[in-house]
């Protein structure tokens, strides 16, 4: 599948209790996809697969951008910052799958827990067209497609499960050598650490931070300012306020309680530093998204 690289940082955050797993696997229900600009990545701590059912848009993976049409699958590994958006003027469809690798795993014990838990992070990133790579697609619409429910289920979802770590491990992401964000695997545990707690200030101070990479605070904020492009205070802050944005485009919460939920104790410089990010207001962001639903019909 063709991509092409992004070239700017979008900040990233974990996305808590995103979906609910049973024994470490979700098959999802349809579910449409709006049309809205991407202010920010996020992950999950599962394996997220999807398969497009109708209409186009475009996915982030990283720092790659992949157009997928009706047809096309989506397999992003835990952790892999992305978010996906529909183009406008047709329904976007969408089909979900969650896997909990280690806990699927986990179920049935023994070598076959070991094995599959070292490759479950060394496969594909990105999506794909079924000619592509069509026995990663089959085994992917085999998942999607489970109607039985008796007593050899849970040993059944295992096994294709582990086809599709296997698989996925076989053709690698082949993407990894060259094409990623070049930065340090030195700061990637910071990374990870600042997008799920971004959101505690008394956590997001440089030597906490720091420590996550067992780095000085001093070396830290060097490498992070030479790596990332900005200081660890403006990567803080863009990732709140990007959060805070697609709160307020996606949910009803009030506009005090997300500037609350993202870390800011005083609202009204929230709403400074949310004007100057972003060109507007909380409170316009909120009502040309709340228009643009009515529109497209998803009221």
């Amino acid at each position: 599948m063709e991509y092409k690289t992004r070239i700017e940082v979008l900040p990233t955050y974990f996305q808590i209790g995103y979906v609910s797993l049973d024994k470490g696997l979700s098959i999802g229900q349809r579910a449409m996809l709006p049309s809205q600009p991407l202010s920010a990545l996020h992950y999950h701590n599962c394996l997220e697969l999807g398969i497009c059912l109708s209409g186009t848009g475009e996915t982030h993976v990283e720092n790659r951008i992949y157009k997928f049409k009706q047809g096309d699958i989506q397999c992003v590994n835990a952790n892999i910052p992305h978010m996906s958006t529909a183009y406008a003027g047709a329904p976007c469809n969408w089909v979900w799958l969650f896997v909990d690798v280690q806990q699927i795993l986990l179920n049935t014990q023994g070598k076959l827990t070991d094995e599959l838990l070292k490759i479950s992070d060394i496969g594909f990133n990105g999506i794909f067209s079924p000619y592509e790579h069509p026995e990663f697609a089959r085994l992917i619409n085999a998942l999607a497609e489970i109607t039985h429910n008796d007593i050899y289920s849970e040993l059944y979802n295992t096994l294709l499960v582990g086809q599709i770590l296997i698989e996925s491990a076989r053709i690698g992401d082949i993407d990894k050598s060259s094409k990623k964000l070049p930065i340090s695997k030195k700061l990637k545990p910071a990374l990870l650490y600042i997008r799920e707690h971004y959101a505690d200030t008394q956590l997001m101070t440089a030597e906490k931070v720091a420590k996550s990479c067992n780095l000085s605070a001093s070396h830290f904020r060097s490498l992070f300012k030479s790596d990332v492009g900005m200081t660890l205070p403006q990567y803080i802050n863009l990732t709140k306020l990007s959060a805070a944005a697609h709160m307020i485009q996606t949910t009803n919460k009030s506009i005090s309680n997300i500037a609350t939920d993202v870390g800011y104790s005083e609202i009204p410089y929230f709403n400074r530093v949310f004007q100057k990010q972003f060109g507007i207001s909380p409170k316009e962001m909120r009502k040309i998204y709340q228009n643009t639903d009515k529109e497209n019909g998803y009221e």
